[in-house]
């Protein structure tokens, strides 16, 4: 049954995307053909006035690693986050690192 194999990544991408958006960040493709793009294995994201590129050196500081979406051919500023080695216990230690980051960075 590879649908019960697969339900932990919807359910770990739902409330890591809810703890980035409340630390100021932006789903950056969230429809498909204006339908909603399922939680899966991997979401993107932006932050205001970052590149990718700058939101991936940033966000290493940070010890969060992503990759920017101009490495996957995309037009799109911003990164694709991968929820695959994430672990629910580590959910309370990325929502700890975003305020920080968030706060050193966020458009005043």
């Amino acid at each position: 049954n590879f649908v019960e194999d697969v339900k932990s990544y919807g359910e770990k991408a739902r409330t890591m995307k809810e703890i980035f958006t409340r630390k100021g960040f932006s789903i950056v493709y969230d429809t498909d053909m204006n339908e909603p793009i399922a939680d899966g294995f991997y979401f993107t994201l932006s932050y205001p006035g970052m590149t990718g590129n700058q939101l991936v050196e940033n966000l290493l500081y940070y010890g969060v690693s992503a990759i920017a979406l101009d490495n996957t051919g995309s037009a799109e500023e911003g990164i694709r986050a991968c929820v695959s080695f994430v672990q629910p216990e580590q959910f309370g230690d990325l929502e700890q690192r975003l305020k920080l980051f968030n706060n050193q960075f966020r458009t005043k």
